[in-house]
């Protein structure tokens, strides 16, 4: 029955790809990345451009490529919705860019922040700068003819951080998008007594679209002419719920499902009316091209180039799943031709090309996966530490 679902939602976001809404002047736009289970959207409006999560930090390349497929090279604002690594990962190396920030937005409520600190504070201090938190009831005029209002959350949930999400509508000239970042049913069920929710004509769809929030009553308050969810049936396997996908699509919403993009899922809202696209960026595929191969003893990682040109690896970025260590490769390695690049840690004993200043990546004893992402996100390599799974 998923894969049905997929198969149909896929078939809808294609036949809209005839219009490329790229372009500026084409209404307001909702850019919602296909980065596995994590959320990370660009919103853009006028000469807007507004960032809702960051993603994981694995996935950075991802983002940095959306930004300039679009053009972005300045954010008016970014916006952290609650503290789960899969919403703040990218946002330290987004700090760390060139790419011009003008406001830092979170929850004035949170409980379950990572041990160094809030990761929006962290990332604005990288620039000298301080975060703007927000509370249930402030409004934001992010132009002219655009407002955000702050629903919630309304009260501190010390079971789950889920539960402190920045919730906030953004009504532009264009029409009202809703925005719940990972919301389960017990703020749902909060902002709902409060009377809180009416029509939006697109909503992110909350938690992943899994089945522990979208509430019958929270989807007949929204009834969203397009409902977006960010996830991978990979990572989670029980997202998206087809219970919750049913429920939108009853409602009458196109719902979109991020894994079945190839980039990206395209909204465009222009004068109430709802276009849904899949959006597919012409960038390298270096996944038959570069092979990996991890030596568990020296904790080495080999890169091999099987192509006939030299690939610039600026932007490069390694991962282990085991360890969840995300290292950006330095800026000027190359990887010639037919040629193979030696990748070592403080603990490889041998000889390396270049020497990451990590004490170790690969576990020694349980199993690891590695994975090579290139400066657009791709996924370029994968391999592991030969250990059993």
């Amino acid at each position: 029955m998923r894969r049905l679902l997929a198969i149909l939602l896929m078939a809808v976001l294609l036949c809209c790809t005839a219009c490329d809404t790229r372009a500026e002047g084409t209404g307001t736009r909702l850019i919602a990345l296909n980065i596995g289970k994590a959320d990370c959207l660009l919103l853009l409006f006028s000469d807007q451009a507004y960032l809702i999560d960051a993603g994981y930090d694995r996935t950075y390349g991802s983002l940095r490529e959306a930004l300039r497929q679009y053009g972005v090279t300045r954010l008016n604002g970014v916006f952290l919705t609650h503290c789960d690594k899969d919403h703040y990962g990218g946002l330290a190396q987004l700090a760390e860019s060139g790419i011009a920030v003008d406001a830092w937005y979170a929850a004035a409520i949170y409980y379950d922040i990572p041990k160094n600190g809030h990761p929006m504070e962290a990332a604005a201090a990288l620039r000298g700068e301080a975060v703007t938190w927000l509370s249930a009831g402030d409004r934001l005029a992010l132009s002219d003819e655009a407002t955000l209002t702050v629903l919630g959350p309304l009260t501190r949930n010390t079971e789950n951080e889920n539960n402190n999400s920045l919730v906030f509508t953004v009504e532009t000239a264009d029409g009202v998008l809703l925005f719940t970042g990972d919301m389960k049913l017990e703020e749902e069920a909060e902002l709902l007594a409060a009377g809180l929710f009416s029509a939006a004509d697109v909503l992110k769809v909350p938690f992943h679209g899994d089945n522990t929030a979208s509430s019958l009553s929270f989807v007949d308050a929204v009834q969203p002419q397009a409902a977006v969810i960010c996830t991978s049936a990979a990572e989670e396997p029980d997202t998206p719920a087809s219970s919750v996908v049913k429920r939108y699509a009853r409602a009458g919403a196109v719902v979109a499902v991020t894994q079945d993009a190839t980039n990206a899922v395209r909204v465009t809202l222009q004068k109430g009316r709802v276009l849904v696209e899949d959006d597919g960026w012409d960038v390298p595929d270096y996944s038959g091209v570069v092979t990996a191969e991890v030596d568990l003893a020296e904790d080495l990682l080999t890169l091999r180039n099987g192509g006939k040109e030299t690939i610039a690896l600026d932007g490069w970025i390694i991962y282990s799943t085991r360890g969840e260590d995300c290292v950006v490769l330095p800026d000027g390695l190359t990887l010639p031709a037919g040629r193979s690049l030696t990748l070592g840690t403080r603990a490889t004993g041998v000889q390396a090309d270049v020497t990451l200043d990590n004490k170790r990546i690969w576990h020694k004893s349980k199993y690891d996966l590695c994975i090579v992402y290139d400066a657009c996100g791709g996924v370029a390599a994968v391999t592991d530490n030969g250990m059993p799974e």
